[in-house]
């Protein structure tokens, strides 16, 4: 067999010459590898975005809990529309919408823990923008760092807590709005939805994460997320000067409403008198600059410092005369009132009057009730000096009394009509019962007829005491011969 091979090696015309000789040792040698240092694994600063879940022994938090809601939820807040949250402007994002998930189905209330950082560019506008009141003795930061929490909607979002919320910054309790009493049954108690300062229990240090922990029960009907940014505080002045840089309603937008309101039509109810204060509702002082919402139909303003400074307590953003909706991007600065406030002639005036031309006036107080003592007093006089207005003045002061609810806790002096029953008798001869009231004295007094005169005159008894303005007065019957003639 070796020789056929090998026959068949030449015939082909292999030869051995051509094939080169193993080698000894098969095992070829390399050079061995240079082993370089496994470097310590640099640790990485989270991202500035919240990571939700537990946190471990060294305060990193773990990887986020499955859930069907998004991490980030593409929810914008109302902080960008000036009608609404008009109070604040938004610097930068510290943290994005960010989830409230659902960690734990065997009870209602989750807690969920988020992480955030402050760059040193944040830190150094908080600090660098805060002092002290020297009122209160308190430090002010007038950049805060704000947090939000808002409802998972299209669209943009107002401030809404879910039920049972509760909040801690490094593990610090935050201050929330009181809760809403109600009276409904078996109703939840709701928090009003405000953006809350977190910037006195943050840490200002760009090295030092921050540590947020939401407290919330389990709601099936919506879902939740929380928001921090770094915002700016405005004051009421500040948004005054902001509405006067928009514009001022010239004046003769107002003297066109007062010739309209003050025109004649052929309707049934027709205005005659137009009348306006210059004090605010709200402050109860003049005003200093006269504001209107456009969707009011009336002239009267209001003050623009004393509606801004109680909505920035608690919104409301309603008219106090018309309770129209009145949001921040509707409202201006009249013209026509800041003439009139202006004016020297009515620095000691309370109220005007409009004229059908436009222009104003004084107005004229036609209110007697505005003054109930001096009307009593005046009463009082002119009785004691002409007895035959006896029972006109009786009657006004006891129509006064009625008017006013005091005639149960006013003390009334009487004079005894019943002395004897001759005096006073019917047209049978029925003795008439004493008056036991005001209105009943002078009734008697006023009905002359029911009555008989004396058969002999009496000299006219002292006049009495005058008495207090307050008091309503009874005239007796037998003052003279000739009051009932």
């Amino acid at each position: 067999s070796a020789s056929n091979s090998a026959s068949q090696m030449a015939a082909s015309g292999v030869s051995f010459s051509n094939i080169a000789p193993r080698p000894t040792n098969s095992l070829r040698l390399v050079n061995p590898p240079t082993i370089q240092p496994i470097a310590a694994p640099v640790q990485q600063r989270p991202p500035a975005a919240a990571m939700l879940g537990q946190l471990t022994a060294n305060g990193l938090p773990l990887p986020p809990a499955p859930s069907n809601l998004p991490h980030h939820p593409p929810v914008q807040a109302d902080n960008a529309d000036a009608n609404l949250m008009p109070f604040y402007d938004v610097l930068e994002a510290i943290m994005p919408p960010t989830s409230l998930q659902i960690t734990n189905l065997t009870q209602r209330a989750q807690e969920q823990h988020c992480v955030f950082y402050l760059t040193l560019q944040q830190v150094n506008q908080v600090t660098m923008n805060r002092y002290i009141n020297d009122s209160t003795n308190r430090i002010e930061y007038p950049v805060q760092v704000q947090l939000r929490c808002l409802k998972i909607q299209p669209g943009p979002q107002s401030d809404v807590f879910p039920t049972g919320v509760s909040c801690r910054v490094n593990k610090q309790p935050v201050t929330l709005p009181a809760v809403i009493p109600t009276n409904k049954p078996n109703a939840e108690p709701q928090r009003p939805g405000r953006p809350i300062n977190l910037t006195p229990l943050c840490r200002l240090s760009p090295k030092t994460p921050n540590l947020l922990q939401m407290g919330y029960n389990y709601d099936s009907t919506a879902s939740y997320c929380v928001q921090i940014c770094l915002v700016r505080a405005l004051t009421p002045v500040d948004l005054i000067d902001r509405i006067r840089d928009r514009g001022i309603r010239a004046a003769d937008f107002t003297r066109t409403m007062i010739r309209e309101k003050l025109s004649p039509s052929d309707c049934e109810l027709a205005v005659t008198e137009l009348v306006a204060s210059l004090k605010c509702p709200l402050g109860k002082m003049r005003m200093s600059t006269p504001m209107r919402s456009e969707a009011c139909s009336h002239v009267q303003c209001f003050d623009a410092y004393s509606y801004l400074a109680m909505n920035a307590k608690k919104p409301v953003w309603k008219c106090p005369f018309c309770d129209q909706p009145s949001p921040y991007g509707q409202l201006y600065i009249d013209a026509y009132f800041q003439e009139v406030l202006s004016s020297p002639t009515s620095s000691e005036l309370e109220r005007l009057q409009f004229l059908p031309d436009g222009s104003w006036s004084a107005a004229v107080d036609r209110d007697s009730a505005d003054h109930p003592a001096a009307d009593s007093g005046a009463a009082a006089k002119s009785t004691a000096s002409d007895p035959s207005a006896a029972s006109a003045s009786a009657t006004a002061a006891a129509g006064s009394e009625t008017q006013n609810g005091r005639a149960a806790a006013a003390t009334v002096n009487h004079f005894d009509l019943t002395e004897s029953d001759d005096e006073l008798t019917d047209g049978d001869g029925a003795a008439v019962a004493a008056a036991a009231t005001p209105a009943a004295a002078a009734n008697a007094v006023a009905s002359p007829s029911n009555a008989q005169e004396p058969q002999q005159p009496q000299p006219p008894p002292p006049a009495p005491a005058a008495p207090r303005p307050s008091e309503p007065i009874v005239i007796s019957l037998d003052s003279s011969d000739d009051d009932n003639n």
